[in-house]
């Protein structure tokens, strides 16, 4: 995503990919020498300026993944990662102020048209203060290791070994646990990725040339596409009276619903200007408004990257610097789920510690709410405190073994999924490992995140299907995308997911007449729309090898994924194009080091 480009130029130079064919086009040495003479004189000279010539991002790939880059770009963008960043930490360990390293950096940004000055500008001010606290603070951080939490790749490795690090789990005989006796199903409904915007303007630029479009004040001369009332396919989040009416329609149409998952991401992707202070005030209002929609409904909440600020830093619990502590969003939702009736009081500790808590609703089944944000490479405390931050996944092999010795089935909520290419490796060969030792007990993972509607499936060193992660998709239709909710049909004797139907309208219908409420509609139920006997995790593996050879499945799966939405499914993919969407649903074990 752009965003994380933009705040990685907090320590280093992006280089553009389509241009750089191998590393012997890149002279690193000559051009740290070059950022270091820039940056202590204020001056340039011709061969700085051919440089950033050379380098300069083309707007059309500004939303880009840094992961995705192609094998020689990798090797060229983590050189210039290493040398820059180095000398980044070099300069402000010899005494640069913050003042000056944030002028600079937002002077390159707009060189090398990452973004505009103004984008620029506020996402390095917000994010300076935790990346030179870290830096100050961490006398052996190495621009190795930041460049290695960041690319993670063969040609970037992360070597050091304060990442290699294991968690404790009980490896005796699982446990098997009997099924309750004629229990009623229940039906739970997965909301997700709202990015709610309080600046969305009906009618407003659709196509600013900023991260997020569709808001109040951007530069409305030359309009090429007006926003939506009911949202929009650009990078445009959504209306306040978009949320009320997704919210009003779920509680008139499902009057059944047992709990109510929602997996994050309130906070919408102005990311250059958020505030502690705005942060605050679209939680507390989005958090209200679940509460009054479905009453004494239980609703099991967890936090999305979007939520701290700035984006995605959550910080360990002993930091406490104002500026930069994520321990006032922690209190904040603590305060506000426990208030509202939805956690007990004893979910307090943990929420305060790290942002995550387990309750059990009903004897023999219990939910683990985690905060998987933590995993984030795009979180800096992650160069701070590499090792199991909050000591979240010790605390989840824990709460499984009680969990199995107390006869309790579970489900497990996390917004970003294992599956995601942002994931520390380290964290996430952990986490499997977890999953598949107490598989027998986990019956659902619910994620968020992708905004897509996707699944994964956990496999275990032997290549069986051990698990299932649902992904709920989003309200939000950022970007090119249909908003959508799932309702879960779960077995009530031992709460696996039996099916689920997803709901969604089509944002191009929906803006064709703004005085009417958008139509709703099942899009699809699971079993029918793939042909399966039920949803097991050995019944999905059957079914997906069986789709990765049937064109039919394929373009099935890949026009849900996408949710319909015509500008994404107009995009050029051919048939292995849409299977690598397939592809994804694979999670196998990573080995130790």
């Amino acid at each position: 995503m752009w965003v994380n480009k933009l705040i990685l130029f907090v320590l280093f130079l992006s280089v553009n990919s389509s241009t750089i064919r191998s590393i012997e086009e890149v002279d690193v040495d000559e051009l740290a020498y070059e950022i270091d003479l820039w940056a202590s004189t204020n001056g340039t000279t011709v061969l700085f300026e051919e440089m950033i010539e050379h380098l300069r991002i083309p707007t059309e790939i500004h939303n880009s993944d840094w992961r995705t880059f192609s094998q020689g770009a990798d090797i060229a963008m983590c050189a210039i990662c290493r040398a820059t960043a180095k000398l980044y930490m070099d300069l402000r360990r010899k005494g640069m102020t913050a003042e000056e390293i944030q002028k600079q950096i937002t002077k390159l940004c707009v060189l090398l048209n990452v973004q505009k000055e103004r984008v620029c500008k506020g996402v390095i001010e917000l994010n300076i203060p935790t990346v030179l606290y870290i830096v100050d603070t961490k006398p052996n951080l190495t621009a190795d290791t930041i460049c290695g939490v960041i690319f993670e790749s063969k040609s970037c490795p992360l070597a050091n070994p304060e990442f290699e690090w294991s968690i404790v789990i009980d490896n005796s005989s699982a446990i098997e646990i009997a099924e309750n006796e004629a229990e009623e199903p229940l039906k739970i409904l997965q909301l997700t990725d709202f990015h709610y915007d309080p600046a969305y303007e009906p009618r407003g630029n659709a196509q600013c040339g900023e991260p997020l479009c569709c808001r109040k004040g951007q530069n409305n001369t030359n309009v090429k596409s007006l926003a939506g009332y009911w949202g929009d396919y650009n990078s445009c989040d959504t209306p306040w009276h978009a949320i009320v009416d997704a919210l009003t329609h779920i509680n008139d149409t499902h009057r059944d619903i047992n709990y109510v998952y929602f997996t994050g991401d309130v906070i919408d992707h102005g990311v250059w200007e958020t505030s502690r202070e705005g942060n605050t005030k679209s939680l507390v209002k989005i958090y209200k408004k679940i509460y009054e929609t479905f009453g004494n409904i239980p609703v099991y909440p967890i936090l999305g990257n979007h939520e701290p600020h700035p984006l995605n830093q959550f910080a360990p619990k002993n930091i406490t610097l104002d500026d930069i502590t994520t321990n006032w969003l922690y209190e904040l939702v603590a305060d506000l789920w426990i208030g509202y009736g939805w956690l007990p009081e004893s979910t307090r500790g943990t929420i305060h510690h790290g942002g995550y808590y387990t309750v059990s609703p009903t004897k023999g089944f219990r939910v683990i709410a985690l905060n998987s944000n933590i995993c984030y490479s795009y979180n800096w405390w992650l160069w701070y405190t590499p090792r199991d931050p909050d000591n979240q996944l010790q605390w989840l092999a824990d709460t499984l073994r009680k969990a199995e010795e107390n006869q309790e089935f579970v489900h497990i909520l996390s917004h970003i999924p294992v599956n995601t290419n942002a994931c520390l490796k380290t964290w996430k060969r952990e986490y499997i490992k977890i999953i598949n030792r107490y598989s027998h007990i986990i019956k659902a993972e619910f994620n968020g995140h992708s905004h897509n509607d996707e699944v994964a499936i956990f496999y275990n060193s032997n290549s069986e299907a051990q698990n299932i992660a649902w992904n709920g998709g989003s309200i939000t239709g950022f970007s090119k995308l249909n908003p959508n909710y799932k309702v879960y049909n779960v077995n009530g004797s031992n709460y696996a997911v039996n099916d689920y139907q997803n709901w969604m309208y089509d944002i191009g219908s929906a803006n064709k007449d703004v005085n009417k409420r958008p139509k709703w509609f099942k899009s699809y139920s699971f079993k029918a729309e793939y042909g399966l006997p039920e949803l097991s995790a050995g019944s999905l593996n059957n079914w997906l090898h069986a789709a990765l050879n049937n064109e039919t499945l394929v373009n099935k799966y890949y026009n849900n994924f996408f949710k319909h939405a015509e500008p994404s499914l107009k995009e050029n993919c051919n048939l292995d194009c849409k299977k690598q969407y397939l592809n994804r649903i694979i999670i196998n074990p990573i080995p130790d080091n």
